[in-house]
């Protein structure tokens, strides 16, 4: 089996494996999963929102302790939570990583003669942090909350119903798309026998590449032909259960409202 084969196999057992673990942990008795749909939906997308908006670091680590606190009251291992939600702050550290030395300021450091500055620094450390704890508020909705129950929520909030469906499709034809790559790369490797080179390797992934694009396209037409069968013209119409709202639901969404206008009033004050 190829080395791009054998990674391409784990990528897809890991994905796999967080979106059956995320699934566990919905169906935890923990805060977040006692919680109103709609109140986690907007509770969560409140408090990145805050996060989004302040410039200080102390509000971004306090968000941050927020975060952590309502995922341990969840049932939520900070573990799971962090390996979902480190991908996107460390691709931003390396976008923004060039402001170490562009940004003007004191110098912290001089390594064969580029300059580090002080504010720089803090720029990226509070960048990387601002998106890190924004993706994990985001992440939590996920894991704490079935996606049947969130599109539910945001139906019930009148989100575009446009925006929904594309939500609701996207999610669902994943699963297809993923089950499709492993099939064609298990075909693969039941035909391959020992270690292939890297020239192999790339060879064996442009013949994947081009026949998975086919089948994907052939797929994605029969799943539409399938849905407008069953009604899949209308708008999507997933079962919600009306709750009564308690006083934990009204508490996190105040705490959402006041950390938005917090930040808002700390980044804008004098």
């Amino acid at each position: 089996m190829t080395g791009v084969v054998a990674a391409s196999v784990e990528t897809i057992t890991t994905a796999l494996r967080a979106v059956f673990a995320a699934e566990r942990v919905a169906a935890d008795d923990g805060f977040l999963q006692r919680r109103d749909p709609r109140v986690s939906l907007l509770s969560m997308t409140g408090l990145a929102l805050a996060t989004m908006l302040t410039r200080t670091l102390a509000v971004v680590v306090a968000l941050g302790l927020v975060t952590v606190a309502l995922a341990r009251l969840s049932a939520v291992p900070l573990r799971r939570l962090l390996a979902r939600s480190a991908v996107v702050p460390l691709v931003s550290a390396l976008v923004v990583l060039p402001q170490i030395v562009l940004l003007p300021g004191d110098p912290l450091v001089e390594v064969v003669g580029v300059t580090v500055t002080e504010a720089g620094v803090a720029y990226v450390v509070l960048f990387t942090l601002r998106v890190g704890v924004g993706v994990a508020l985001l992440s939590l909705v996920v894991m704490t909350t079935p996606f049947s129950a969130v599109v539910a929520a945001m139906r019930e909030l009148r989100v575009p119903v446009a925006l929904v469906w594309t939500i609701a499709v996207t999610y669902r034809y994943l699963f297809l798309f993923f089950d499709e790559l492993q099939r064609l790369i298990l075909a693969r490797n039941s035909r391959t026998t020992g270690d292939s080179g890297l020239r192999d390797g790339w060879r064996d992934a442009r013949g994947i590449a081009s026949t998975f694009l086919l089948r994907t396209l052939d797929r994605g037409e029969r799943v539409g032909r399938g849905m407008r069968a069953r009604g899949g013209a209308r708008p999507p119409s997933p079962y919600g259960r009306s709750r009564t709202l308690d006083r934990a639901d009204y508490a996190l969404v105040a705490l959402a409202v006041v950390a938005v206008v917090g930040s808002g009033v700390i980044r804008w004050g004098p």
